[in-house]
């Protein structure tokens, strides 16, 4: 997870969930529906894919100072990224056509963005728009459309990190919205040199994209940090699962920290994250793994341990098969400890056991090589937990971003 999102983990592994077959409810004492201006329902269920372990929020999108909006759910959470993304094939056309496009530095070469995720990359212009959530708005933001299809050329340095994500079904939803705890998705690195695999303009004449500097303040960015109020972060708030899975999930997205009475941090710790990176120190079996991340846009814990056994290519592949009770170190930059537990189950059997569940609390698997130096406290982790996430260059409850909090 670092400014140019090769660590955020958003869709890492996503698996489909099928078959028949009845569930339990399996969910503990869910909290009431949202009833604030702050706040908005985040549900995790197939969504628009047949996905698990994914959280959804529906906001709605406008071309800038228009009438011009649709709303749009299946959208995304992810604490590991930052800036929304919108799959071009949602958008009706007469929206699509009215989010005014960005242009390089005053040329007629439109800017695209090539947005890469440890399993894939997504790519797509980035044009403006107002976005509002709940009774939240940020106007005239940049933002990404992924997938348009008058932008099919890919630069290599933006494609070789795998797989193309430029679809519903590839993405896993219908857009990503990025919360984490920074305000733009790249920062100074992209805005003080080119950084291959981020910011493109690519000529109208059929010239070959090449990479460019942008600015902060054109960078795909943080709707969260541009709301006239509750702007330093955000709450993730997920009720508890029984340990063999649940049918949904249902909880609320929060905006704000220390900014009215249904945002507070309360007892929560206080885990400053790395100010360049966003990330935290994890020790885990005597190896620390210092580019980690409390990550609601994966779907599992993710993390290297060779006692437990990956499932099988016909069974659950990409997660672990063997039950396990994990305990492991998290140490932040103001050297914090706090130690962290959790269980992991065997995922073919949850998922034969309750095929129709979404959300899993104990679904954990193998992290990519490309990422080794990561353990990825995922959606899992949210379960029971109130999370917070405060962005970089703000103070939230009297404490300064970035950092995460539960």
């Amino acid at each position: 997870m670092h400014r140019t999102l090769a660590f955020a983990l958003g869709s890492l592994l996503v698996l489909t969930s099928c078959g028949g077959g009845g569930y339990s409810s399996g969910i503990t004492n869910p909290p009431p529906p949202p009833t604030s201006a702050n706040v908005t329902t985040l549900t995790v269920d197939a969504g628009p894919a047949q996905s698990i372990n994914i959280p959804f929020i529906t906001i709605t999108v406008c071309a800038p100072n228009t009438t011009n909006c649709q709303t749009i759910s299946g959208i995304e959470v992810d604490t590991g990224s930052y800036g929304l993304r919108i799959m071009a094939s949602v958008l009706n056309a007469s929206l699509l056509s009215a989010l005014p496009q960005q242009m390089f530095a005053g040329t007629t070469s439109p800017v695209v963005e090539c947005a890469q995720f440890a399993d894939g990359y997504s790519w797509g212009p980035v044009v403006s728009a107002d976005i509002t959530i709940s009774s939240e708005k940020a106007s005239g933001i940049p933002i990404q459309v992924i997938g348009d299809p008058s932008f099919s050329q890919v630069p290599s340095d933006c494609s070789s990190v795998g797989p193309q994500e430029n679809t519903v079904s590839s993405f896993g939803a219908n857009g990503l919205l990025g919360v984490g705890v920074f305000q733009q998705d790249c920062g100074n690195a992209c805005a003080s040199s080119v950084i291959a695999g981020t910011y493109y303009q690519c000529p109208t004449n059929g010239g070959g994209c090449s990479g460019i500097i942008e600015p902060t303040n054109l960078q795909v960015s943080n709707p969260v940090a541009s709301f006239a109020a509750d702007n330093n972060g955000v709450i993730v708030d997920l009720p508890s699962v029984a340990a063999g899975g649940a049918a949904t999930a249902t909880g609320s997205l929060i905006f704000g920290i220390g900014t009215q009475s249904n945002n507070g941090l309360g007892s929560a710790t206080i885990l400053a994250t790395d100010p360049g990176a966003g990330t935290i120190n994890v020790t885990f079996a005597g190896t620390q793994y210092p580019l980690s991340a409390v990550d609601s846009g994966s779907n599992a814990y993710f993390f290297a341990d060779s006692s437990l056994t990956p499932c099988g290519a016909s069974t659950a592949p990409g997660f672990y098969c063997t039950p396990a009770s994990i305990s492991a170190t998290i140490t932040t930059q103001s050297n914090m400890q706090l130690a962290a537990t959790f269980n992991v189950g065997d995922a073919s059997s949850m998922l034969q056991a309750n095929p129709m569940a979404t959300a899993f609390p104990q679904l954990a698997g193998p992290i990519p090589s490309t990422s080794a130096q990561t353990f990825d406290f995922g959606l899992p982790y949210f379960y029971g937990r109130k999370v917070y996430v405060a962005i970089e260059n703000t103070t939230a409850a009297g404490t300064a971003g970035p950092y995460v909090a539960y």
